[in-house]
This record gives C-alpha cells, sequence and structure tokens, in this order.
C-alpha cells in the first residue's frame, strides 16, 4: 500500500465530518466538512504547503459556517408551519384512563388509545377514573369526568 497523500487525507477527513454531522446535533461539523472537501480539492489542483492547507481549511470551514448555515438552516431545519401544529390527533368523545391525578390548573396524564397524555381538566378527575375527550390544543388534551 502506498501513503496517503494530502488531497485524499483532506478527502477522507471531509467525509468523516459530514458521517459525524449525523451522530453529533448543533449542523456545524457539515461546513467543517466542506472546508476539508474544498481543501483536498486545492490541494489536489495546486501544490500547498501543511502551513497553507491547515490556513485553506480553517478559512474555508468559518466563511460556510457564517455565510451558508442560516441559509441550510432555513430550506431544511425550518420550524413547523403554524397551521402543522393544529392537526389534531384525537377525536373529541373517546374515552381515556386518567394515569396521573388531574388537579386543576396543574395536568395529569391519561392513557389514550394505547398512549399517554398530557391532559387538564377543569375539575379534579382522580387517578383511575375513565374520562371523555372534549379537545386538544397543541399536545394537551382536555377531558371532562364521564
Amino acid at each position: 500500500m502506498g501513503v496517503v497523500t494530502a488531497p485524499l487525507f483532506w478527502l477522507i477527513m471531509g467525509v468523516m465530518l459530514f458521517f459525524l454531522e449525523l451522530a453529533v446535533p448543533g449542523f456545524i461539523l457539515f461546513f467543517f466538512g466542506l472546508g476539508a472537501l474544498l481543501t483536498s480539492l486545492a490541494v489536489y489542483l495546486f501544490h500547498l504547503s501543511l502551513s497553507w492547507q491547515l490556513a485553506l481549511f480553517i478559512i474555508a470551514s468559518l466563511v460556510a459556517l457564517f455565510s451558508l448555515r442560516n441559509i441550510v438552516q432555513r430550506q431544511f431545519i425550518h420550524p413547523p408551519a403554524e397551521e402543522d401544529l393544529d392537526i389534531p390527533l384525537v377525536t373529541v368523545g373517546d374515552r381515556g384512563v386518567v394515569t396521573s391525578r388531574i388537579d386543576p390548573p396543574a395536568e395529569g396524564r391519561i392513557r389514550y388509545s394505547g398512549t399517554f397524555w398530557r391532559a387538564a381538566a377543569e375539575e379534579e378527575i382522580d387517578e383511575g377514573e375513565i374520562i371523555s375527550i372534549v379537545s386538544q390544543e397543541g399536545l394537551i388534551i382536555h377531558v371532562e369526568r364521564v
């Protein structure tokens, strides 16, 4: 086997940084991966010393990070639209069981359709009581005693 050349080294570093981005939250390593790929291309086309390679990597990574991060985040990691938040996940009138006491104004928990939900009510409802679903507000279900 041969020695790893500088362009191949930077290419491997860029690909590794892309894969690390999948495991580490924050969406930053992606741009350092772009900097490594750009450095790999530059070293392949021009003979650069190690100090120039490192300088190019740092500059390219930071320029990509500060200039492209907001643009890419808006395209791929945008918050859900307001209308997406009000998708009904429950059916009004269905029944469930209180698993954690509901003591207004504090929330409790119910079991409905095989899932545990945060629940609110106008009255105290003890654990184990059967409830009826009145409405849904985001991920909180409003219930009443049956």
